[in-house]
C-alpha cells in the first residue's frame, strides 16, 4: 500500500512539473531555410538564447513601440543578432541611442555573447516595431523572431512572445521614421 502511495504522489509531483515545463519562457527555435535541423547542427545553442524578463510598450495601428528586456545567452558561444520579424509590424530594426540623444539603426553586428547579456532599455538598445500591424493594447502578447547566426556561421531562428505593457516612457521622436523612410544608416532622429 505503502508503494501506491508513494507512486502516486510522485505521479501528482511529475503533472505540475511538466505543465509548468510547457508553459517556461524558453523560445522555440525554428530552422532557417539553409538549416532543416537545428538541434543537430547547433546544440544548445538552438535554444540558447532567452529573454525571460521581455516586454513591449503599448502602441497603436500604424504607429511604432519598442521591445525591451535582457537577452541572455547560456551557450559557451557569441550568438548574433541578423534580423528581426513579426507579423505585428510592417518593418522592424535593432535600434540604440547615441551619447547625442540620437536614436538609429545599429550599424555592424549585434553579439549576444557567450555566457552573457545583451540589455534592450527604453532610451538605448531595443527592438523597434514600427508600422504597427494592429493594436498592440496592455495584456496583449507580441510575437516576434530572432534570425540568428552561431560563431561557427550556422544560422538558426528562434520565436519570442513578450507582454505588452502601458509604459510612459521612451517618448521619442521618430520624425521621418513614422512614414518607413529610414535607409540603413539614413533618417536617424533625437530621442527624448
Amino acid at each position: 500500500m505503502q508503494k501506491i502511495t508513494t507512486l502516486l504522489a510522485a505521479a501528482l509531483i511529475a503533472v505540475p512539473v511538466s505543465l509548468l515545463a510547457a508553459c517556461s519562457s524558453t523560445p522555440a527555435a525554428t530552422p532557417d531555410s539553409d538549416s532543416a535541423s537545428v538541434s543537430a547542427e547547433l546544440g544548445s545553442n538552438a535554444s540558447a538564447l532567452m529573454l525571460p524578463d521581455g516586454w513591449a510598450k503599448a502602441g497603436e495601428t500604424g504607429g511604432m513601440t519598442g521591445v525591451f528586456g535582457t537577452l541572455t545567452n547560456h551557450s559557451d558561444d557569441d550568438i548574433v543578432i541578423e534580423s528581426v520579424e513579426s507579423d505585428d509590424a510592417g518593418m522592424i530594426e535593432l535600434h540604440e541611442v547615441t551619447a547625442e540623444g540620437v536614436m538609429q539603426k545599429i550599424k555592424g553586428d549585434v553579439v549576444v555573447p557567450a555566457n552573457g547579456t545583451f540589455e534592450l532599455a527604453p532610451g538605448a538598445n531595443h527592438i523597434m516595431l514600427m508600422d504597427l500591424t494592429k493594436d498592440l493594447l496592455a495584456g496583449d502578447e507580441v510575437t516576434f523572431t530572432l534570425h540568428l547566426v552561431s560563431a561557427d556561421g550556422k544560422k538558426f531562428a528562434t520565436e519570442f512572445t513578450v507582454l505588452v505593457k502601458d509604459y510612459a516612457g521612451a517618448n521619442e521622436d521618430y520624425g521621418d521614421l513614422a512614414h518607413g523612410d529610414m535607409d540603413a544608416g539614413e533618417g536617424t532622429h533625437d530621442s527624448h
